[in-house]
């Protein structure tokens, strides 16, 4: 895979991302849900 090809792919998954956490509020509660179980189960 080259750097464009890679570049593109990155975009379109951070674009995507992004629009999900913007428009689907039980994906994006979710998402919130998981990162306050990782980072309380991680914190020193």
């Amino acid at each position: 895979m080259n750097n464009t090809t890679y570049a593109k792919l990155c975009g379109g998954i951070a674009l995507v991302w992004t629009l999900a956490l913007l428009f689907i509020p039980p994906f994006a509660k979710t998402v919130e849900q998981l990162m306050l179980l990782f980072l309380s189960t991680n914190a020193r």
